[in-house]
Order: C-alpha cells, then structure tokens, then sequence
C-alpha cells in the first residue's frame, strides 16, 4: 500500500482508500484498497473498491460528498503508451454512502490529458465563496486547479509552482488545499504538495504554503525561498485531509514511507503503512503563521493501555538545557541512539537522527540534524509515539514533527534515555500503560 486516497467521514464513520496491489507487495496493477474506522485507531479492511479496468490502473485521488448527499470518487487512470511514456486522465465514479457499491461515470474521463506525462491526482474540494467544486492535479513541477459547477465539466484556472517558487524538486504530487480561519473573521488557505524527490532530508517529503485563494489563483504569502515542511523526518508523504461536510478541524494521514526505498523495505507480508491521524490547526510563531499538528484526544485515550513491551506505546520528556548540552533516546533495546537532542546555541536547539543502513535498501541509513528555535528560559517538551518501527516525535507544541522508520529487531525491546550531566529531564508518559 501507498498514498492515502479519497479519504471522507459520513455518517460518523471514517473511510479511507489507498493505493493497493491486492496480490502482492510490489508497486504494480494498482487497486484503491478500502478501511473504515469509528476512531481514527482501528480499521476494518474493506473488500476492493477501485479495480483497473480498460482507461489503466487506478491511481490516487479524492472522494466528496455533495449538499445532496450523494458521494463521487475522482481518480487518475494510469496506462503507458506505445511508446511506454506514462498516460495519466481523471475519471468519475458515483459510489452510495456506504462506499461499498459505485459505477464508473460513462463520461470518462471527464478531464483529458493536456499534453502532460505528469497530470494526476485530484484533490477536489468544495469553495464556499464561489460556490464551485474545485479541484487540484499534478502538471509536473506544478500543481493545476481547476473548477466545475457539476463534478464533470471542468475549466482550467490556474498553476502554482514553478513561477511561484525558487524551489526546484521532483514531481509534485498528492496536492490538497485547506482552509482555516484566521481567528478575525476572515480565512487563510493551506496548499499542501508531495515532493517526489529532492526533498528537504532526501527522497521525498511534504511541503505546504500558507496564503489566499479566491477560487481560481492560490497567492503563497510566504517567503519564496523558503520551504515549509510538514514533517523533517524521512518518512511522512501524500498527506491528505478528510473531506468531512460537517466541518472541523482538518484532519489528515500520510503514508509512512520515502520513495528513496519504498519499493525495497525488508518485510513479506505486507508492504507500507499508514501515520496517525494529525488534526492541523494554524499558529503565530515569531517566525509567522506555521501549521500545528496534534493527534486527536480520542487516539490518545484507545492508546492508553499500551506498553512499550507490545510495540506500541508513548511517552513524553521534558527537557531543560544549556548550551553544550546533549541527550540520547535510544529504543528497541538499542546501543546506538535514534535521536541525540543537543542546544547548539541560546536560543538553538538540534535533534540528531540516525538510522543504520540496511542491506535490501539503498539510501535508507541517515544522519540528519534538524535545527528549529528554542529560546533559553523554555524547557522543550518531545512526545514520542512508536508503533512497531514507526515512531513519530512531536516537539514545539505539534509545530515540529520527525517521522522516521526503522525495523529493529525487537520492536518492544526498552526506552532509555541518557542526559548529560547539566541536563534536567522529566518522564511523562502517555500511553505507556
């Protein structure tokens, strides 16, 4: 399995879709998989929902309900040409409520190729102010937005990227568009993009831009040399939110891989794994608006009875440094530390991260130093969450995240965490039963 798709709560259940070979582990003859869950945590696998059929494969896309009640699914067709150059169009599928039943529109595909070898993925959302469906498609190194009044017909308004940015990676992918209010009656928008290479910590990575859209031209307000960064580990790409008509906070999951390796991880049953839910919420920092990332209360509470002997568990450290100061965190029964917190400066803190290499795959070990503001007279709060070989560190308040994937030997072996001498620390924790 990769990139979450179509992701969409209706009548209190959450159902999420995802890019799936039902009959092996290999990237290849890509389904839609289907899970529900009542909580975020637990999902219950659902029989196929998407299958090939004559337009190609099916590749990642969105899922929405109308005003009317009536759910469409929009996905890329994927098939190669003569010439074995990648073929990429958007098509319609008109499923019911339970999401177990649909039917491919026989429109299709409703949005033809534009001459690109890199045009899929629709995010389609709904504009209020306009009172259009929008929806957002991968042309390369851009990403185009387009919008209908009746999910079929659709009128190319605008790019963002290349003329936008100084920023140069690879293909942009897995695009979403949020929006939030600004906290003084008005709203502030938030593109996220996947970055197929070249990201920030190699491989690929999820970026976002913080601006306006009027329903035709997303306006990024921040620096244009700057890239912000939805998680600085490794391993957290195709973030997408859930399209969910009865409001909130978003919601989104990500697919805990990097295209560095994805298609090599050592393991036979399985292949890819999805992160914890993230509700995302906008913050002012000295720095300007970033996003805030928190997992919901209700994750937090079905994790409780958690230990960190079953592989599954949490916990959070607080720490209090001077300059010079470094701590290890070791997990899985370790010798090696996977992350070393450090305060470089007064008001500069550091986490290491450091993964082994592996001998099925290519550029999987890594030595990273992750620097972010930390101001002397604060203590640092990490919040660790580890399943298996996942663990997802939280830090500065959900503004900072570091996800990355290991497999360790013994996934429930013990934390330990070793100080300097000048370093105050004190073990909170949070689902370790």
């Amino acid at each position: 399995m990769n990139d979450p798709n179509g992701l969409i709560r209706l009548d209190s259940v959450w159902h999420m879709f995802f890019q799936h070979h039902p009959d092996g582990i290999d990237h290849d003859d890509i389904h839609w998989g289907h899970a529900v869950s009542h909580d975020l945590l637990s999902w219950e696998e659902r029989p196929i929902a998407l299958a090939p059929d004559q337009m190609g494969t099916c590749f990642s896309g969105s899922a929405v309900e109308t005003p009317d009640g009536d759910v469409k699914i929009f996905y890329t067709a994927h098939s190669l040409t003569p010439e074995g150059r990648d073929h990429q169009v958007q098509c319609l599928v008109h499923a019911d409520r339970s999401l177990t039943k649909s039917a491919r529109d026989y429109r299709n595909p409703i949005l033809p190729n534009p001459g690109r070898e890199a045009f899929r993925d629709p995010k389609v959302i709904w504009h209020e102010q306009t009172s259009r469906w929008i929806m957002l498609v991968t042309l390369g190194q851009e990403i185009g937005i387009y919008s209908s009044t009746d999910l079929v017909d659709w009128r190319f308004e605008s790019r963002f990227g290349e003329a936008d940015i100084s920023y140069r990676g690879g293909v942009w992918e897995c695009p979403d568009l949020l929006r939030f209010d600004d906290g003084d009656g008005g709203e502030v928008w938030v593109l996220i993009v996947g970055v197929q290479s070249g990201a920030a910590n190699g491989g690929s990575g999820t970026m976002y831009f913080i601006g306006d859209f009027d329903g035709q031209r997303f306006e990024n307000h921040g620096d244009p040399d700057q890239m912000l960064w939805m998680d600085r580990g490794r391993d957290f790409y195709a973030a997408q939110g859930f399209f969910d008509r009865a409001g909130g906070e978003p919601v989104v999951m990500a697919w805990i891989s990097n295209w560095d390796y994805a298609r090599e991880t050592p393991t036979k049953a399985f292949r890819g794994v999805m992160s914890l839910p993230r509700i995302l919420s906008l913050v002012n920092t000295p720095k300007g608006r970033r996003l805030r990332q928190n997992l919901p209360e209700q994750v937090l509470n079905k994790l409780k009875s958690s230990s960190v002997s079953s592989g599954t568990y949490g916990f959070a450290k607080t720490f209090e440094m001077v300059e010079g100061d470094r701590t290890a965190i070791l997990l899985f029964g370790s010798e090696t530390p996977q992350f070393v917190l450090s305060r470089k400066a007064a008001a500069t803190g550091v986490i290491h991260c450091h993964r082994d290499e592996h001998p099925d795959m290519q550029n999987f070990g890594h030595d990273l130093s992750i620097e972010f503001d930390w101001p002397m007279e604060e203590t640092l709060e990490l919040q660790f969450y580890v399943d298996r070989g996942v663990v997802e560190l939280s830090a500065m308040d959900g503004t900072l995240w570091v996800t990355n994937l290991f497999y360790p030997e013994d996934p429930g072996g013990e934390v330990r965490i070793l100080p300097n001498k000048n370093t105050t620390t004190q073990l909170k924790e949070i689902v370790h039963g």
